[in-house]
């Protein structure tokens, strides 16, 4: 197993970055200062940043700028004005999403959806067949898995408990019941590792308003309220960006306990940690994106009691080890098997995981292993391998090695030695087990959830 890892992995690696740091960066032509705006990464080496509002006077903004990661430019074409809006890079169209916010004054709102083609740098209003109603102050994400743009939340009461999701064609309410109850831009943002889409906060307006804490995850099927040992400060109006090369979700600042908070915290999938608890003064309702050639975080804007009005940070994390379940199974006989970490993937130590709730008679869990949850070579992930004869059953990853693990009382245990070699830093390793049955519902065998490993220190 070592020996495969140093070798497959080799041209998957990031290098590792620094500790958690913020760092202010000095552009020469920064936009002008503004908040409640947007920003999404474009794919093609640039943080993409448009509208918001402006202070002294007040200004709705309609200019689209571009990050470089070392200036501002400014690129010609836009929409219509808007403020409380949110944007995201959808992938596999090659496009920015928006919709809706406070459009085109500063307090009507809008329902209507544009795109920014990253290529030519120009803006399209959109036709969708069906949209959600106009709405402000709600949270944006994209499904890299299911490709589509999600819209969750609002300022308005009666419809902020509504996720809708947009597939270049028209936008559809979920039916997923049991989810999060109505609430203004909560931190929204989609786990690309595990194929979750998590949410924490927001802000439910109707008096005498609930500030929340809580944290949820959603599959594309299901919510799920996720009971974290540890909770940072009830907040709304955050920002949230998923750490591509880091694997982990980044949340800074938003307003909470009657303040613009400066905090950080990460979410690995199981916990918070918070990291850092200083950084930009306008810590709320400011521009936040990843730029994945740079592999850090950018904040631009957004306002705040202290510090200096539209400045650029950019924010860069230590790759910690983190160990995290997700994804769908398929039942045996003896039920759902799951996937736990016993000890985390630390480079320099034995990293072991169990896969629990196996039937004894299948001997030895298959372990399916490879570096990717979205693709494996051209086949997206996950995959239904009903046709395989696996009825029920779907792929999580991507097959690159195969290993066996003994069963011992209904459990498999697989041990994995890491070298103390720091190039493995950073790297994502996913493993599903597979587990013959032929007393399994599908008459062949179960399958448990997967698990997403990365190696750190």
């Amino acid at each position: 197993m070592q020996k495969t890892l140093l070798t497959l992995a080799t041209p998957l690696l990031a290098s590792a970055v620094t500790a958690q740091t913020w760092t202010q960066q000095m552009p020469a032509n920064p936009p002008s200062a503004r908040y409640g705006g947007a920003a999404a990464f474009d794919g093609r080496g640039n943080v993409i940043v448009f509208g918001g509002l402006s202070t002294g006077p007040t200004t709705l903004r309609n200019e689209t700028h571009a990050w470089n990661g070392t200036d501002w430019t400014l690129v010609a074409g836009t929409p219509p004005g808007r403020w409380g809006h949110q944007m995201v890079y959808d992938s596999k169209r090659r496009v920015i999403v928006t919709f809706g916010g406070r459009s085109p004054s500063v307090t009507a709102t809008a329902n209507d959806t544009w795109e920014f083609d990253v290529a030519t740098r120009t803006w399209t209003q959109a036709t969708p067949v069906a949209s959600p109603g106009a709405r402000a102050f709600y949270s944006m994400a994209y499904d890299e898995r299911r490709g589509v743009c999600q819209v969750f939340g609002s300022q308005s009461t009666f419809n902020g408990g509504e996720l809708w999701e947009y597939d270049g064609k028209t936008w559809t309410l979920s039916t997923a019941a049991n989810g999060p109850v109505s609430r203004d831009q909560p931190g929204l943002c989609y786990d690309k590792g595990r194929g979750v889409t998590v949410l924490f906060g927001g802000w439910y307006a109707l008096s005498p308003g609930v500030m929340y804490d809580d944290t949820w995850e959603y599959d594309g099927k299901n919510w799920k309220l996720v009971p974290t040992a540890t909770k940072p400060i009830a907040r709304y109006r955050t920002s949230m960006v998923y750490d591509d090369r880091r694997g982990r979700i980044v949340m800074y600042g938003g307003f909470g306990n009657a303040t613009a908070l400066t905090d950080t915290w990460e979410y690995d999938g199981n916990d918070w940690t918070q990291v850092a608890s200083t950084g930009p003064a306008k810590s709320t309702q400011g521009y936040a994106a990843y730029d994945l050639f740079r592999g850090n975080s950018v904040y631009f804007g957004g306002t705040g009691p202290g510090g200096a009005a539209g400045e650029t940070w950019t924010y860069a994390g230590a790759t910690t080890a983190i160990f995290a379940s997700y994804g769908q199974g398929c039942p045996t006989s003896a039920g759902a098997a799951l996937i736990q970490g016993k000890t985390l993937p630390k480079i320099g130590s034995n990293f072991s995981f169990d896969v629990t709730n196996v039937p004894a008679a299948s001997g030895v869990a298959i372990l399916l292993q490879g570096f990717s949850s979205l693709t494996w070579g051209p086949i997206p992930l996950p995959l239904d391998i009903t046709g395989a004869g696996f009825a029920g059953c779907q792929l999580e990853v991507a097959v690159d090695f195969v290993s066996g693990a003994p069963i011992v009382s209904n459990t498999a245990t697989a041990v994995l030695p890491l070298p103390n070699t720091t190039s493995l830093v950073g790297l994502q390793y996913y493993v599903q087990a597979l587990l013959l049955d032929a007393q399994a519902p599908n008459g062949v065998a179960g399958m448990s959830n997967a698990g997403r490993a990365v190696l750190g220190n």
